[in-house]
């Protein structure tokens, strides 16, 4: 993953919220924080700048009929161009360690409307109506 597993922080030191050094090494002379994790592949400063907000959910959804727990992680990303913001990360993720110990099972993509503007009075108006000019 590239972040200490009780505290969330990067390997490369710090806390939860600090930002990760990629040029840190450890005792050894490795990085501190390895290539092939997921916050060195999907971090934004080697990606082109490209951002997501991003959300992870967990559910528990009792367990199945050979007694197998079902549970897991539903990941939601908003990004403004699917194709620019997430498909390279995505490809990128083949050489993520963290791989391993992931099972994608579906996926889905919907369009979003902006928010709304001074002067607009419900949600998607600038698609629908001709802008004022």
């Amino acid at each position: 993953m590239g972040r200490d597993k009780i505290s969330g922080a990067p390997l490369s030191g710090g806390d939860e919220s600090s930002a990760p050094d990629f040029a840190a090494r450890s005792a050894g002379g490795s990085p501190a924080i390895p290539e092939a994790s997921h916050v060195a592949l999907m971090h934004p400063t080697r990606n082109a700048g490209v951002h997501m907000l991003r959300r992870g959910y967990n559910y528990t959804d009792g367990s199945d009929e050979l007694g197998r727990l079902d549970a897991g992680l539903f990941f939601i990303a908003f990004v403004r161009d699917p194709r620019r913001h997430f498909t390279p990360l995505l490809a990128r993720m083949q050489f993520d360690l963290l791989t391993e110990y992931l099972q994608h099972l579906t996926s889905s993509v919907f369009a979003i409307p902006p928010g709304l503007r001074d002067g607009q009075t419900y949600l998607g108006q600038q698609l629908f109506e001709p802008a004022a000019g």
